[in-house]
This record gives C-alpha cells, structure tokens and sequence, in this order.
C-alpha cells in the first residue's frame, strides 16, 4: 500500500484519537458517587434499579446492529454519534430539575437510554478504527503496545475523576476551595449535586471533538458509499454473516467462550464488592481510595497482558488467567479482615487482562470489514454472562436465606448470607472452566492453533512509536 505524507500524518492521528478518547470516554466523574447521586437527585432505589436495568438491556440490544452498522457505514460515524449521545445524556442531567417527579423518571429514563445506546456504538468501533489505521500504515504488530499504552492513560485518568468526583461531591471541601480564592464565593448544595454531573459533561464534548477529529479510512468511504445504495436489511444481513463466520472461526468462538467465563465471574464480585470491603472491615472512607487504587493495577495488568500475547500460547494465557482468577476467588471466600482486600485485586485485574488479550486476539484474526461486528459479539457475550452470573447469584441468596435460621437479625443474616455465597465463586468458575476446554476439544478439530507461539516480533520500543516514519510498499 502506497501512503503519501498527508494520509500517513492522519492514520497516526487515529490511533492517537482512540487513546484520547477512551481517556475522555471513561473519565465520567459522578462514579465515586453512581448511587448517592441518582438517590440526591430524588430517586427511589427501586426507580434506581430499575433505571439500571434499562440501562443494561439498552446495551444488550444495541450491541451488535451498532457494530454491524460501524461495519458497514463507517467507524467514525458511530463514534461521533456515541458522542453526542454522550453529551445528551449529560446535558439532561445538568439541566433536569431536583425533587422526586414523574418528570425526573422520565428524563434519568432517557438518560440511560441515551447511555446504554452510546456505550454500544462506542463499543468496537474505537478499536476497529484504531486497528484498521495501523494496519494501513504495515504496524499492526504495535497494537499490543498501543492496547497497554491506552490502559495506562485511562488508569491514570480514571484515578484522577475517581478522587475529584468525590470532592467534588462534598459541600465543605468545594466551599472551602473556594474560600481560599475569594471568601466571599459558596455554592448551593443544589448545585455542587451537579457538580460531578458537569464535569462528565465537559468531558463528553471533549469526547466529541475528539470523535470529529477522527479521519476516515478509504474502507469506510467505500462502504458508507455502498450502504447508501443498499437496503435497509443490511445490517441484518451483516449480522447473519458475521455470526456464521464467528461459529464457524472456531478459534474465534474459543476467544469470546474464555472470555465470558473469566469476566462474568470476576465482574460479579466487582458489583459486590463495596459490601465485601464493609465486611472484612475497611472503613466506608476508604472505598473511594479503594477504587482509585485498582485502576491503577490496570497499569501492571497491561504490561503482563502485553508479554503474555506476545510470548505465549492463548492456551497458555487461559490457564494462566484461569489459575490466578481461581486463587484469588478461593482468597475471597476467607474474607480476611483488612488483607482480604489483596484477594480482591484479582477480580479487578481480571475484567482488565481479559478486554486486553481478547482485544488482541479478535482483532489479528478478524478481517476489517466484519470488525466491529466481531468485537460487538464479544460485548454481547460479556454482558450476557455478567447477566446470567446476577440471575445464579440471586437465586443463590435466596436459597440460603431460606435455609437460615429465622432467629438471627436482619444485617446479621444479610452478613451470613454474603459470605455463605462468596463459597460459590471459584466452584462457579471452575464449572465454566470445564465446560470451555470441553468445548474447545468438540468444536476445534485442529486444536495446535490453541498451542501455537506468536511469531517473533522485534520490540521497537516499550510504547507504541506514533510518530515513526512509514515506509510505502
């Protein structure tokens, strides 16, 4: 491929973007305070599970059609309307009244809509783009470096929105700041509510500009351009397609089948594990700090992730991934008081270890034209195993709620309860384990590709080299 100077400047752009993006995408700083925050605004907690359901079942729905559609009218179309989504979804919250009202449902209603449907179109095409660039430009080989580079700028900037949502959420630390610049400037507490809530939205048009910025590849021209004399069953055609191809591609069905194993679990306890923390006594002021902390391990994780991919076998990775997640389950389900804390590092760093080497894995065997469809599959089968992993669990706690002793209070028993079901865990995992090699030996016939070392590289550098120079073939 013949590259003139122009066009290799943009495709180093792109991946640059992507980086940009996904450090803006996640930098949403309301997380520290998800709950307090819906429940301040004048939600009920049932209105709040529900609001979180829909959100779910948004992504569900919207997962694959919007990869197939990035496939098919072009990435970057669907990442600038991720963006916008973004922004809407932002804007209704800075701008919907306080005080519990049919209107307040309804706007949060559309809120996680708007926020489901984006992260669906987000999911895939930012990669997809990324990698079709460095492809064009003959560096594909860097992806690894550039998946581990990625990882530690959003660590980093996730630790950082993670602290200032917090304090930003306070009503003495912001007045007090403020003080210190003018004694005479306080906010309401009315409006340090939305504080967080506008940070997120300043960061979502960051997030557009940098979605705009994209430049699209030829590919993409070519399709929008065909999509626009198509039919509108297209995309359904696409997905049909790019279904048969994944069922087909078994080493591709083996990459999503591991990786709903591994996340499901490891995600299940991370949507627990602020009661986890209550329970092996870390103090309820900690938890912030907590949850800071892990996404930093995100930046060790990246760079195990990176040797792993390029120095040994996928079997190898699963096993390796697979012991460790087993270890830190089994560590759990001890709940030692304060070090229990280590054992939950395990479940955080899993969910980071299993996007990178899936990530890896489904983008060097996926051709350019069924990518983000590919990769929608494996956000499908993440959340649907994360769902069926909640549908296990509750039904678990209801079973042993039911076999308790009917004399013991309510906290006490919710406290047994918690830590009968954490026993669960690793024998879970280790169910979907057996059931994934045996798997793999039925529907593989030639397993050697599971074996197989990746071929030798030569490492450039320890980041990704965006500004090298790119020699035309």
């Amino acid at each position: 491929m013949n590259l003139d100077s122009d066009s290799t400047v943009r495709l180093k752009g792109n991946v640059r973007r992507f980086i940009v993006f996904r450090l803006f995408y996640t930098a949403r700083f309301y997380y520290p305070v998800f709950t307090v925050l819906f429940l301040d605004y004048g939600l009920t907690l049932e209105q709040f599970a529900l609001l979180n359901l829909v959100w779910a079942l948004s992504i569900v729905v919207a997962e694959v059609p919007s990869g197939a559609l990035a496939d098919i009218i072009g990435h970057k179309r669907l990442l600038v309307f991720a963006a916008l989504l973004m922004v809407l979804e932002m804007a209704l919250l800075v701008f919907v009244p306080l005080g519990a009202s049919p209107l307040l449902f309804l706007v949060f209603l559309l809120n996680r809509i708007c926020s489901g449907l984006s992260e669906a179109a987000a999911s895939g095409a930012d990669e997809a783009l990324a990698y079709d660039s460095l492809k064009s430009l003959g560096r594909e080989d860097e992806w690894p470096k550039v998946l581990e580079w990625t990882t530690w700028v959003v660590s980093i900037g996730f630790f950082t929105t993670m602290i200032l949502g917090a304090f930003a959420y306070d009503p003495y630390v912001v007045n007090r700041c403020l003080a210190l610049l003018n004694t005479g400037w306080t906010l309401e507490d009315s409006v340090i509510v939305r504080l967080p809530v506008m940070l997120t939205l300043v960061t979502a048009c960051l997030v557009l500009l940098t979605a705009l910025g994209f430049h699209d590849l030829e590919t993409d021209k070519a399709r929008y351009k065909a999509s626009s004399k198509g039919s509108l069953l297209k995309p359904v055609r696409q997905i049909a397609r790019v279904a048969s191809w994944t069922v087909n591609h078994r080493f591709v069905l083996f990459v999503i089948l591991a990786a709903l194993a591994l996340d499901s679990v490891a995600r299940q306890f991370v949507v627990l594990a602020s009661e986890y923390y209550r329970l092996i006594d870390i103090p309820v002021s900690w938890f912030g700090f907590i949850g800071a902390g892990m996404s930093l391990i995100g930046i060790l994780n990246a760079r195990i992730s990176r040797i792993l991919v390029s120095k040994r076998s996928p079997f190898f990775n699963f096993l390796f991934l697979s012991a460790v997640l087993t270890a830190g389950l089994i560590g759990i389900s001890y709940a030692v008081p304060y070090f229990g804390v280590l054992f939950a590092i395990v479940a955080f760093a899993m969910m980071g270890m299993v996007q990178f080497e899936s990530s890896y894995y489904l983008n060097r065997e996926a051709d350019s034209q069924i990518r983000a469809t590919v990769l929608s599959f494996k956000g499908l089968a993440l959340n649907l195993g994360l769902g069926t992993a909640s549908l296990l669990y509750t039904a678990l706690v209801a079973t042993l709620r039911h076999r308790q002793d009917a004399g013991v209070d309510g906290q006490g028993l919710n406290e047994q309860i918690f830590l009968e079901a954490l026993v669960a865990f690793p024998v879970y995992y280790m169910l979907l384990f057996v059931l994934v090699i045996l798997a793999a030996r039925r529907l593989v016939g030639d397993c050697s590709i599971f074996f197989a070392l990746p071929a030798k590289q030569t490492v450039r550098a320890e980041t990704p080299d965006l500004n090298f120079d790119v020699k035309a073939d």
